[in-house]
């Protein structure tokens, strides 16, 4: 497992989405099961004063989504795009599958486990739990995978 406590867990938007890409650039053909979610959008003002509210939503819609379906099953593009719309993301379990893995709607993520370094699903490859904004857990049995992001993100790693 590594620890990474990120510096500003009010801002954590841009350090998920480079661990998004840099896992993205390792493994291409992942996609992403989402849960446990506590998402803040980004704020775009209280009352756009003149005309319609153009604003998509996109974080609201998909934190609710999380809420009502307990895990919701993404491609690395769309989980970019809300995470462009994002925050920061309070906690959350992101639970990293390869294609050829079916979906599996029981399934429930958790960011507090009883075993914190087992990863929660067997047909999973990496596994993200955030907690508070500031404390990441990443689990994978890759080797390699743990190398590059601790080379990638040295800063915040913990011991």
């Amino acid at each position: 497992m590594i620890k990474f406590q990120y510096s500003d867990g009010n801002n954590n938007r841009d350090f998920i989405k480079g661990l998004i890409n840099v896992i993205s650039k390792e493994q291409n053909n992942i996609y992403w099961g989402v849960g446990d979610l506590d998402i803040i959008p980004r704020y775009s003002g209280d009352y756009p004063g003149s005309g319609t509210h153009k604003n998509k939503e996109i974080a609201w819609k998909f934190g609710e989504k999380v809420e009502n379906e307990k895990i919701v099953f993404l491609e690395g593009a769309n989980l970019c795009e809300v995470l462009d719309d994002t925050q920061t993301i309070r906690r959350g379990a992101f639970v990293c599958f390869f294609n050829n893995s079916p979906y599996d709607y029981n399934f429930r993520p958790k960011v507090e486990v009883t075993e914190v370094n087992t990863i929660q699903h067997s047909l999973s490859h990496l596994e993200i739990r955030i907690l508070d904004g500031d404390m990441f857990f990443i689990l994978t049995k890759d080797s390699k995978m743990i190398s590059k992001l601790e080379n990638e993100y040295p800063e915040f790693l913990l011991d």
